[in-house]
C-alpha cells in the first residue's frame, strides 16, 4: 500500500470514494506548488499512471457507498437447485463463514427495489433448517418476526443454512428468478461479496446479469446480489456490442417471432441515445430480460445492469404495442442512471423490513418517463407529431383524474407505498404528471438560458454529485440542482408545479418552444358516470362511479352488476350499444345486482362535452422559440 499521507499531502484514507479521491488528486496536481513538490518525489512515475487510468477505473466504489465496509473475513456462497419444476419450489443453501458470534440471524427481504409494494417473501419460505459445517452438526433456530430467523451457534462455528421457495415464476418451461423473493441476507453482514452456483437440469441455461467468475456469479454486495433477475431456461439470444460494452436480449420463448434487424436496431438506437445523455454507462454489460406472456401490453422493472420486461407474443406485429414496447425499453434503460444511481437519500442503504417512503418518485419513475418518449423521439423512433399526440395523450390523464386537485406530486410520491382505497377519485400519478413536467420543466430552463442549459446538465450533475459517490439525493436535493446548473431561482416553479395542487399551466410554458397547448370540446354525448370491467358470465361490473354523476345521482356503487335498461338485457359487450339507444332527459329502470340482492334503480342519464387536450405548433412562433424547440428535439443530431 502507497503511503498516500506522506506522498500527497491532503490526500488521507478520509477523502471519500475513490472517485473523490480521484478528483481531488486531479484538483492537485493542476496547482503549480503541488507539481513542484511531486516532482521531488520519487512518486511521479505512479503518479503518471494513475493520471492515465480512466475514471472508470478509479471508479470503482460500491453502487452503495453504505457498502463499503472491509467483509473481515466473512464469506457466504449461496447455491440454487432446480430438481423438480414442476412442484414450484426451488432449494436454496447458504454457506456463512468467519461470523464470530453466538448467533446470527437471517433474513427475507418484505420488498423488492424499484417496486415499492410491502410483498413479505418470507411467506413463500418453508423446510427452514441449519446446521454447522464442522460435524454437520443441528443448530437450534427460532423465528423472531414475520422475516426473520435467529440461529444459535458457538462462535466459531460456521453454518449452512438450508430452505425451499414456492414460486410460481418456476414452471417446466423454464425458472424467472427474482433476487428478492429467493435469497435471505444475514443481518448486519449485506455489505459482504456473495457468491452464487446453479443446479440446474441439464438442457437449461443461465441468463443474469451477474458477472461469471471462478465458476460461480459473483455481487459486492447483497443489495447488487438480489437486483440480478435471473432467466434459466431455453431462451432466444441476440447480442450487440456499443463503445465496447456487450448487450444481451434474452427472450424466454425461443420460438417467439419478430423482425430481427428492426428490434436490434431500436434498442440499439435507444441505448446509445440514452448512454450520449447520461454520459459513459456505469456498467460492464447489460442484459435485457424479455419474459413473453399470451396477453398483449408490456411493463417492466428496472435493475443495475438489467432488466426484466413483459411482452405480448403479438405485440411484435401491432404497431401501437410495438411503440409501447419500446417505451417500456427506454424506460428501464434510463433508470441505468435515473432510478438506480440517481436515487432518494432514503434508498442510500436499503431496509428490507419497511417502507422507504420519498417525496422523489416523480422525479426517479415521471422523469425518467419524460426522457424515455423524449428519446424515442430523438432517435426518430417515434415521429415528433407522434410525440407530440402521445404527450398531449398524458396531459389528457391527468386532466380527467379528479385527484389533481387533491394531491400534488411530492403527495403522491409519498403515498405511492400505500394507495388509498379510492385513490381512482383522490389521487394522481407520478408517472404521468411527471412526464409532464419533466417537458414543462425542460422547456422553461432552455427559455431561461437562451438553450445555454436543460434538464440533461441537471441530470447529468445529479450523476456527478450523489450517483457517482454512491449516495442518495436529499429531499431538497433536485431544487438545489436545478438552481445550481441553471444559475436561476426555480423556488416558485417548484412549489406551483410540484409541491402545488392547482392546475398546471401549460401555455406559458410551452410557448417558449413555439407549442400551444389546447382543450378543444368534443360533441355532447349521453353521460352515465361510470367505468365498467367484464364479470363472470359476460355482464358489466361497475369498477368506478363518477362523483357527482347521474350514476352517483342512481344511488350506483362499485361491484354492482348489471342487468338490465329497462327490458332490454345487457352484457360487458352490448352495454355502450343499449346505453346509445336511450335520450337525454329519460328516466330508466335499471336492473342490477348487488351482493344477493336484486334491485331496480331510477336512472337519468345527462349531457357532457368531454375535453380532449392536444399539443399543436404555433404557427406564428418566433425564432427564439423554433431555435429552443428545435435544439430540444434534437440534442443528438
Amino acid at each position: 500500500m502507497y503511503p498516500w499521507k506522506s506522498v500527497f499531502p491532503g490526500l488521507s484514507e478520509q477523502s471519500g470514494t475513490p472517485a473523490l479521491r480521484f478528483s481531488t488528486l486531479l484538483q492537485m496536481f493542476r496547482d503549480r506548488r503541488f507539481r513542484h513538490d511531486c516532482l521531488a518525489r520519487p512518486c511521479l512515475g505512479f503518479l503518471i499512471a494513475l493520471l492515465l487510468l480512466s475514471p472508470s477505473a478509479l471508479s470503482a466504489q460500491a453502487v452503495y457507498a453504505a457498502n463499503q465496509i472491509p467483509a473481515n473475513g466473512v464469506q457466504i456462497e449461496c447455491r440454487i437447485s432446480i430438481e423438480d419444476p414442476l412442484a414450484h419450489l426451488y432449494a436454496v443453501e447458504i454457506d456463512i463463514r468467519g461470523i464470530q458470534a453466538d448467533d446470527l440471524q437471517l433474513a427475507m427481504p418484505a420488498w423488492a427495489p424499484g417496486d415499492r409494494r410491502i410483498r413479505d417473501f418470507a411467506r413463500n419460505v418453508q423446510n427452514f433448517q441449519v446446521r454447522s459445517r464442522s460435524g454437520n452438526r443441528s443448530l437450534n433456530w427460532e423465528k423472531t418476526d414475520k422475516q426473520t430467523w435467529e440461529i444459535l451457534k458457538r462462535p466459531d462455528d460456521d453454518v449452512i443454512i438450508t430452505y425451499d421457495v414456492y414460486s410460481t415464476g418456476l414452471t417446466a418451461e423454464m425458472a424467472d428468478i427474482s433476487g428478492p423473493a429467493t435469497y435471505m441476507y444475514v443481518v448486519g453482514h449485506k455489505h459482504v461479496p456473495v457468491a452464487l452456483r446453479y443446479e440446474k437440469p441439464r438442457p437449461w441455461d443461465i441468463h443474469t446479469g451477474l458477472e461469471r467468475r471462478g465458476g460461480a456469479y459473483r455481487a459486492p454486495d447483497y443489495d447488487v446480489f438480489i437486483d440480478a433477475p435471473a432467466f434459466v431456461g431455453e431462451a432466444r439470444v441476440h447480442e450487440f456490442t456499443s463503445e465496447d460494452v456487450p448487450y444481451r436480449l434474452v427472450f424466454s420463448d425461443p420460438t417467439v417471432e419478430f423482425n430481427e434487424e428492426q428490434l436490434l436496431t431500436d434498442i440499439q438506437d435507444i441505448v446509445e441515445a440514452t448512454v450520449q445523455l447520461f454520459g459513459s454507462p456505469p456498467h460492464k454489460s447489460y442484459t435485457f430480460l424479455f419474459k413473453i406472456i399470451p396477453t398483449a401490453g408490456s411493463s417492466g422493472l428496472e435493475h443495475l445492469n438489467s432488466t426484466r420486461i413483459t411482452v405480448g407474443r403479438n405485440d411484435f406485429a401491432s404497431g401501437l404495442r410495438y411503440e409501447r414496447f419500446l417505451f417500456v425499453v427506454a424506460h428501464e434503460f434510463v433508470h441505468v442512471w435515473n432510478g438506480k444511481r440517481i436515487r432518494p437519500s432514503s434508498e442510500s442503504t436499503f431496509d428490507y423490513t419497511r417502507e422507504a417512503p420519498t417525496r422523489l418518485l416523480w422525479l426517479t419513475e415521471g422523469l425518467t418517463s419524460y426522457y424515455a418518449r423524449l428519446l424515442l423521439a430523438r432517435t426518430r423512433i417515434l415521429p415528433i407529431q407522434a410525440y407530440q399526440v402521445q404527450l398531449a395523450q398524458e396531459i389528457n390523464r391527468l386532466q380527467h383524474a379528479p385527484g389533481r386537485f387533491l394531491m400534488s406530486l411530492e403527495e403522491a410520491s409519498w403515498e405511492a407505498w400505500a394507495p388509498s382505497d379510492n385513490s381512482d377519485n383522490n389521487s394522481i400519478s407520478y408517472y404521468t404528471k411527471g412526464e409532464i413536467t419533466g417537458f414543462l420543466l425542460d422547456i422553461e430552463i432552455r427559455a431561461r438560458t437562451g438553450s445555454e442549459k436543460s434538464l440533461d446538465d441537471v441530470m447529468r450533475y445529479l450523476m456527478e454529485t450523489y450517483a457517482n459517490q454512491g449516495v442518495g439525493v436529499p429531499e431538497d436535493g433536485f431544487l438545489m440542482a436545478l438552481n445550481t446548473v441553471v444559475g436561476s431561482d426555480f423556488e416558485q416553479f417548484y412549489g406551483s408545479v410540484i409541491q402545488s395542487r392547482t392546475e398546471l399551466d401549460y401555455t406559458s410554458y410551452a410557448a417558449q418552444a413555439g407549442f400551444r397547448v389546447r382543450a378543444d370540446r368534443q360533441l355532447p354525448t349521453l353521460y352515465m358516470g361510470i367505468q365498467f370491467v367484464e364479470a363472470e358470465g359476460g355482464l358489466a361490473r361497475i369498477s368506478r362511479v363518477i362523483p357527482d354523476s347521474p350514476a352517483s345521482a342512481a344511488g350506483l356503487d362499485t361491484g354492482d352488476i348489471l342487468l338490465a335498461f329497462a327490458d332490454r338485457r345487457v352484457t360487458f359487450s352490448n352495454f355502450q350499444g343499449e346505453f346509445r339507444r336511450r335520450k337525454l332527459g329519460e328516466t330508466i329502470d335499471l336492473t342490477i345486482t348487488r351482493g344477493d340482492r336484486i334491485l331496480v334503480l331510477e336512472f337519468t342519464p345527462s349531457e357532457i362535452q368531454e375535453e380532449t387536450w392536444s399539443i399543436v405548433d404555433e404557427p406564428n412562433a418566433t425564432e427564439e422559440q423554433m431555435e429552443i424547440r428545435n435544439r430540444w428535439i434534437g440534442e443528438l443530431n
